[in-house]
């Protein structure tokens, strides 16, 4: 079976979500690997995610560090909520009964 292919807010989610779970360390690098997508098309994800105003960038000598801003953070949470509830409308469906994809 091959691996459904991935939603831009699912990317968007993800990479926020690793954000959040590394607060100062939070480099290119890192999350690249944690996301699992080359670096040339993270920084671009980057740059528009700060655009948004989902995440600040921080700039220092040992390179930039990112971090999710207030913003960032009710994307996420509303992300998880949505989520959650699409998960109970599959749960819920029943025999004969399929969710549009």
């Amino acid at each position: 079976m091959a691996a459904r292919r991935r939603e831009r807010t699912d990317l968007y989610a993800e990479l926020l979500e690793v954000v959040r779970r590394s607060p100062g360390r939070a480099r290119v690098t890192r999350l690249s690997y944690a996301v699992g997508m080359p670096v040339d098309r993270l920084k671009a994800l980057l740059a528009q995610l700060g655009t948004l105003g989902l995440l600040s960038s921080k700039e220092s000598s040992a390179g930039a560090t990112f971090e999710l801003t207030v913003r960032g953070r009710e994307f996420l949470d509303a992300y998880w909520r949505m989520r959650a509830l699409l998960g109970l409308l599959e749960e819920d469906s029943g025999p004969g009964f399929e969710l549009p994809r």
